[in-house]
């Protein structure tokens, strides 16, 4: 629930520890501002301190020389967090006589693990979110909660000495998901909950957060509503992204062709996919492509025409008997198109998932609500803009393109002066709200004709 009412929320500990965790420092009295970052982006928790220290000097009496512990202890509702950080790096020092500032940044202990966890091993015929699990537990590397949603199909890969993370994240980007088979992609994210492997599309299909009835809305706070209301009060908006056709064409986000080396065969295999290749097999949160199908007739070709050129080394002859055996029939084939044209299952996965992750930010929303300690990285909300225009009958009607469901990629929660909790929501999709845009039907020499008279 949306912190709205005095006492709803409460900032009860900030305790520091010194390295061997045999004492600790009640810095709350110090503590100007506290910010609290999560995203699906992120594979660890993130946070920052603004400190003033007036005469106790912890820089140099603790000392503090980085991997201290702090713990953050927080009451909402009737939920308590108890949140512990690891201090990594401080910044921001200014000193004046007796009192200094300075900026703790903080992040959970896995984070810190990572750079010093390494994996160098065959892993064979084990599903992602087995390997993930089984990563994560071995080692005594993390006693959180895992969540997690099924993979299609097993990999047997070589790990060439990767930090953990580094791991998961190239899982994610081949992995299919059990929810739907022919989609791809998934994010590797730690919220307040604990880590979470999840499929991009079972998170867009997930009911809404809090509710179905639940509704994000914009209006001015002098207008009167009920509590329901206020609670999913918008205070401020903004779109810190709409599209930009120079750098997607560049990128090749809509149309590309790839040329798959196989460096153990001597061989090189090209293809050319476009955005339709993908959007047909995955969910997706708007009706609105930020594109037009319809062969790609368009006065730029946005599909029709490959805008760039991707190198990728090739898997083959790396994973299991089927794969083999599917390697030996190209080495073999007597129909050449059949050879040339072959591609490893994780190379074309990776293939969609090239479209599936720039799309995920195509469209961007920052919002501003009461502080909510409860909203999470990954949930999908529902949220109402209006539009800048009124309508004849002098009601400010819905912008449609802005409002409807999106995903939160990033919350950021700040504690100001002890008392105030406010919430900064990062909102992303990769479609419009409103109507479809119908395909293009024109022909390639009438668009011409068109874009030139």
């Amino acid at each position: 629930m949306a912190n709205q009412f005095p006492g709803d929320f409460a900032l009860k500990e900030v305790k520091l520890y010194n390295i061997d965790q045999t004492e600790d420092y009640d810095i709350k009295a110090l503590v100007q501002e506290i910010n609290l970052y999560e995203s699906v982006f992120s594979s660890a928790l993130q946070a920052t301190l603004l400190i003033e220290d007036i005469g106790q000097n912890l820089i140099s009496t603790l000392p503090i020389i980085g991997q201290e512990r702090v713990e953050i202890k927080i009451n909402s509702g009737s939920r308590t967090y108890r949140l512990n950080f690891y201090l990594y790096r401080i910044d921001g020092r200014t000193m004046s006589e007796k009192s200094q500032t300075y900026v703790m940044n903080c992040v959970s202990l896995e984070g810190l693990r990572n750079e010093n966890y390494r994996v160098c091993e065959r892993v064979d015929g084990i599903r992602a979110e087995d390997l993930i699990e089984e990563k994560l537990k071995s080692g005594g590397f993390t006693p959180k909660k895992f969540e997690f949603d099924e993979t299609k199909e097993p990999f047997d890969i070589y790990v060439p000495n990767w930090r953990m993370f580094d791991l998961f994240q190239w899982l994610c980007k081949r992995s299919v998901p059990l929810h739907k088979k022919d989609s791809v992609g998934f994010l590797f994210y730690e919220t307040f909950d604990g880590f979470n492997f999840r499929s991009i599309d079972a998170l867009f299909d997930e009911p809404q957060y809090p509710d179905d009835s639940s509704v994000y809305k914009y209006f001015q706070g002098n207008l009167k509503s009920n509590d329901k209301e206020s609670k999913f009060r918008i205070m401020n908006y903004a779109s810190p992204k709409m599209f930009d056709l120079y750098d997607d064409l560049r990128r090749g986000a809509f149309s590309h062709d790839s040329i798959y080396l196989d460096i153990n065969r001597r061989v090189y295999r090209t293809f050319r996919t476009t955005a339709d290749d993908f959007w047909k097999d995955s969910s997706h949160l708007g009706k609105m492509k930020p594109y037009v199908s319809g062969g790609g007739d368009t006065p730029t070709q946005l599909l029709k025409r490959s805008s760039r050129t991707i190198y990728r080394p090739s898997a083959l002859g790396k994973f299991n008997a089927t794969i083999t055996n599917i390697v030996d029939k190209i080495d073999n084939a007597t129909n050449q198109s059949f050879a040339k044209d072959w591609v490893d299952p994780v190379n074309k996965n990776f293939e969609k998932a090239f479209y599936r992750y720039y799309f995920l930010e195509y469209s961007q929303l920052d919002i501003a609500v009461p502080g909510d300690l409860d909203v999470r990285s990954g949930n999908v909300i529902k949220v109402s803009i209006p539009t800048t225009t009124k309508s004849s009958d002098g009601k400010v009607k819905e912008d449609t393109r802005f409002s409807g469901k999106y995903c939160v990629t990033a919350v950021k929660h700040t504690i100001l002066n002890k008392s105030e909790l406010r919430t900064n929501i990062t909102l992303a999709r990769d479609s419009y709200g409103g109507k479809m845009i119908p395909d293009v039907t024109k022909s390639e020499e009438q668009v011409y004709q068109d874009g030139t008279n």
